[in-house]
């Protein structure tokens, strides 16, 4: 099919109960459905055909030459909201234009830990360390200023180039030193599209193995780890696991798929004698609330 081309301008989670639906929430609701693409759900989605090989020189020429008229070749994939509840990291057929690749569970859940929080007076910020385009923090944002609190702040952490060199003998998923690279440029725009870049936003740009030793974190609520890599992710824990509140919440988005990233958090737990209950959000992340 030829489109006209655009130019790119187990243990169930915390608290189930149904969140109120006020103006406000309504809001919420509406970020998250934005943030993913569910809004924009449709019957068919059009996609960027990307294939290997003799097949892709095959697509190049043909783009090339469908470009001179202002078209391209792309193919079609049945897409239904309900593609849009659970993490779409591989999913073929949902939105590509997302700011997140998280399902709306998973922000349904950084809500209700955000509201836990607030309301129990656990003190510090929320931080998410591994952003991709920025959708995650884009929410925590969103939430924060919906609910009118303004004395935590957003820290957006990430190397905004990528993974870093990987290390063959931690490392067994086939990942490549560069990958999941989001400019900061682009992380920050995604922030202002939603008018929420505000003085409340930290960036902290760099690898987390050079950032997070001695940085400016002193105190977090919430500690959001999206970090890929086995070693990415001990970097994270170890440095910023000790400055989560009690009562606070460590979310891993890939404990259940990556088991590189399993690995670490057992470890990390096994080390510092860490024995809170680790709970289910998706099919992907999951949680648990540090108690001392």
């Amino acid at each position: 099919m030829l489109r006209q081309r655009q130019v790119a301008p187990a243990v169930l989670s915390v608290h189930t109960e149904p969140i109120p639906r006020n103006p406000t929430e309504l809001y919420l609701d509406l970020m998250k459905k934005v943030l993913t693409r569910a809004l924009m759900a449709r019957g068919m989605e059009r996609h960027t055909i990307q294939p290997r090989g003799l097949k892709s020189r095959l697509v190049d020429q043909v783009n090339r030459l469908a470009g001179r008229f202002g078209l391209e070749l792309v193919r079609l994939a049945p897409s239904r909201a309900e593609d849009y509840l659970e993490s779409g990291h591989e999913a073929e057929n949902r939105v590509e234009d997302a700011e997140t690749m998280l399902g709306t569970r998973q922000l349904d859940h950084m809500q209700r830990c955000i509201l836990d929080v607030v309301e129990r007076n656990v003190p510090g910020d929320l931080l998410e360390a591994g952003v991709w385009r920025g959708g995650m923090t884009i929410f925590m944002r969103a939430a924060l200023k919906a609910y009118g609190i303004g004395d935590r702040k957003v820290w957006v952490a990430d190397s905004f180039a990528g993974l870093p060199a990987i290390d063959g003998r931690q490392e067994t998923f086939a990942w490549q030193s560069g990958d999941m690279a989001v400019s900061l440029d682009t992380v920050r725009s995604n922030f202002a599209r939603y008018g929420l870049l505000d003085e409340s936003v930290e960036f902290l740009k760099g690898f987390f193995s050079e950032t997070l030793r001695d940085g400016p974190i002193k105190r977090l609520a919430i500690l959001r780890v999206d970090a890929d890599l086995y070693g990415s992710t001990m970097d994270v824990l170890r440095n910023l696991y000790p400055v989560l509140s009690a009562g606070g919440y460590a979310i891993f988005d890939d404990y259940q798929n990556l088991p590189d990233c399993r690995r670490a958090v057992d470890e990390f737990r096994g080390d510092q004698g860490i024995t809170e209950e680790i709970r289910r959000i998706d099919a992907r992340a999951v949680y648990w609330q540090k108690q001392s």
